[in-house]
């Protein structure tokens, strides 16, 4: 038999039912037999919509990302819904926001930064189900997490985390002065923080334009002496007080016994490149001086530690940045949305991506106060604990606009500024009361 004819025969063999087939209907009857496998995939999820997409933040740490991205594509082949992730810069994520709940467009499921379910409860659904089960399942949510994310009695999000900033230090310096672990009371910093400054190695607590560091270092100070910006009611400006008094007296002399001078010019990237030249022992910071070091300066690696904030007369308090995964209202996928906000945050793929951290994320539920991941590093495992002592800005009120815009205005951070300044205790009281009641004026 002649090539030809095999090649015949072959072709007659292909006949469904003995009667040939195109070419054309060959890629239709394929290409329809996909479309159904994948809608069977479809209809196995038990979801309805077949994508949902998710605006996030571009994190520090890359590595942290990708995680998400090997977790979203695992879900996608999982459950026949696709997830795309979209990462932008930090700060470009509250216009975005914005720009979604003004226009009705925009990604399913949205990262909010702090109070953002309380700025925008009015566009996010109703997610009480998926917090609620997250609850049961792993031992409740933390206070800041029930804060930052219940409004009005509504879960308008998810707590998904909160970025731990602790007291960072040089164990060898802090050895010199006399001291194995940091102090656990403001007092006992300020006796420590001058024996170092003596020695040559000031303390440092960004004083300047640091929207992150200046706000973390000093909110829990206030508190931690007992002084608040307003009342329970989120009305009433209480600034001026007694305990306020005390707190500002205390960062003067700190300053002036302890403190190396140009933390009032610092930003929020000072007090890593200082601390990382050796020009200061202690600071305010997130896990990443710890992470850097590894890179910059391995022989800082050794002789780093973190601890938590001080305790005061009114107790211990840290303020750290919490994000948290909404679903808006306009979004066509809020089933699939919730779904895999609950899948996100179950154990399996949280400790995956928390432990990639490296101490840069501490999560909201109880239960992952326990996580292995911590136990990989000693030197990282404070951070699991900073989540319990975290407040926001306002508090003891719950979050607001008005605590934000406070927090955004410098208030706090400018008050005791001043005061490091030369400027009189009550005269920088005064101011930030003034200032406080214009903004709190807006209720």
């Amino acid at each position: 038999m002649s090539k030809k004819s095999k090649n015949k025969k072959n072709v007659s063999a292909a006949k469904p039912f003995g009667r040939p087939m195109s070419r054309r209907k060959f890629l239709a009857t394929t290409a329809g037999a996909a479309t159904a496998l994948s809608f069977g995939t479809f209809l196995r999820s038990g979801l309805g919509a077949t994508q949902v997409k998710v605006l996030t933040w571009s994190n520090t740490l890359n590595a942290m990302d990708d995680v998400l991205r090997e977790q979203a594509e695992k879900y996608s082949k999982e459950k026949g819904v696709e997830v795309k992730f979209e990462f932008i810069n930090q700060t470009d994520l509250p216009t975005k926001t914005a720009a979604a709940v003004e226009t009705g467009a925009g990604p399913d499921i949205i990262t909010l930064w702090s109070d953002g379910p309380h700025l925008f409860s009015h566009a996010l659904e109703d997610i009480s189900d998926v917090c609620q089960s997250l609850g049961g399942k792993l031992n409740g949510w933390t206070n800041i997490g029930q804060d930052i994310s219940n409004v009005d009695g509504t879960w308008r999000s998810a707590p998904w985390g909160i970025i731990p900033i602790a007291i960072t230090y040089r164990t060898d310096w802090l050895k010199e002065v006399g001291y194995d672990k940091f102090p656990d009371t403001y007092d006992e910093m300020l006796v420590m923080g001058k024996k170092l400054n003596d020695k040559g190695y000031p303390v440092g607590f960004a004083l300047g334009r640091s929207i992150g560091d200046g706000n973390q270092s000093h909110y829990p100070m206030l508190w931690a002496f007992g002084g608040k910006e307003c009342l329970k009611d989120g009305k009433t400006v209480a600034i001026n007080s007694p305990e306020t008094a005390k707190v500002v007296d205390y960062r003067r002399q700190l300053h002036q016994e302890a403190e190396t001078p140009d933390v009032l010019s610092w930003d929020d990237s000072s007090n890593n490149r200082a601390f990382l030249a050796e020009a200061i022992s202690v600071t305010g910071n997130a896990a990443s001086i710890y992470w850097a070091a590894k890179k910059n300066a391995p022989h800082l690696r050794a002789v780093i530690n973190h601890a938590l904030w001080p305790k005061g007369a009114a107790g211990r308090f840290g303020y750290s940045t919490a994000i948290s995964l909404g679903v808006f209202k306009f979004s066509k996928a809020k089933k699939e949305s919730k779904a895999f906000i609950e899948w996100l945050l179950s154990p399996a793929q949280y400790s995956a991506w928390m432990g990639m951290g490296e101490g840069m994320m501490a999560g909201l539920l109880n239960y992952y106060e326990n996580d292995p991941v911590w136990d990989k590093d000693p030197k990282i495992k404070i951070m699991r604990s900073i989540p319990k002592y975290v407040r926001m800005p306002g508090y003891p009120a719950p979050p607001s606009r008005q605590a934000a815009e406070a927090m955004y205005k410098y208030i706090i951070v400018n008050m005791f500024a001043r005061a490091c300044k030369g400027m009189s205790t009550q005269e920088t009281i005064s101011i930030a009361e003034r200032e406080f009641k214009e903004v709190y004026a807006k209720a």
